[in-house]
């Protein structure tokens, strides 16, 4: 079996055994990548620290086509991101952007968009100082860009035309004419800010403090009805801080 060796963020993982467990990880190369790590729950073992949520890593594994969970040979860590997992309300947050890449990543695909979208997303979250809520959308908001899940902003999305001054926002596409209407209004505000979220700079934007919760819950609604998954971490989220 030849060797590889990749950059990941380690998504989420479980036990499998006395000893072990299987972690699945977002890769540049590979996608969403699942490697069975032997020994890592045995005491002193290096690998369980390296392999916790939310780390940058360096792999290295045995690649078998066709085989569902790789053998991991090694891991080193690159970036713990210390201060998302140290406070509560900012680790709560980053589990919604995690868990939507782990949902939009395909296995064995080169996924290097999303994961680069996914890493600027946990360095920046690490250093931030304002909303965490806005940072979360800022992430949420890239990493639909990058899977190709951004919704339509700038035209209505159904009928193609101008929106006119009375949008509304459809959960199957974006934004929508008064003629076609929507699942609920779209404030001009909010639109102005989603469209600085997907397409401005690679940091996340300062926050519009006036729509930032109904800019969180569109996305939220967006994303869950996009991808049909009843998001784990948001449910987790509303017990916690919502």
């Amino acid at each position: 079996m030849p060797q590889e060796k990749t950059e990941a963020v380690v998504l989420r993982g479980v036990d499998f055994s006395e000893t072990s467990r299987v972690v699945t990880f977002l890769c540049p190369v590979r996608g969403r990548m699942a490697c069975i790590a032997k020994g890592a729950r045995r005491k002193n073992s290096p690998l369980a620290a390296a392999l916790d949520t939310f780390n940058r890593v360096e792999l290295v594994y045995y690649w078998k086509e066709g085989r569902s969970v790789q053998n991991l040979a090694e891991a080193t860590v690159l970036n713990r991101f210390p201060r998302v997992k140290r406070d509560l309300e900012r680790s709560v947050y980053a589990a919604f952007p995690l868990e939507l890449a782990w949902c939009v990543a395909h296995e064995n695909e080169p996924s290097e968009p999303l994961y680069r979208a996914l890493v600027r997303g946990l360095e920046g979250f690490d250093t931030w100082s304002g909303s965490v809520r806005h940072h979360a959308s800022w992430q949420v908001a890239r990493l639909l860009e990058a899977a190709g899940f951004a919704p339509e902003l700038d035209r209505c999305g159904g009928c193609g035309g101008p929106l006119g001054g009375a949008a509304g926002f459809s959960l199957s596409g974006g934004a929508r004419c008064r003629a076609c209407g929507g699942d609920f209004p779209l404030r001009e505000g909010v639109r102005a800010t989603l469209k600085t979220l997907l397409y401005g700079e690679n940091a996340c934007p300062a926050e519009d403090g006036d729509v930032s919760a109904e800019v969180f819950r569109l996305l939220r609604r967006y994303a869950a009805y996009q991808l049909e998954t009843d998001f784990r971490s948001l449910r987790v989220l509303d017990e916690i801080i919502e």
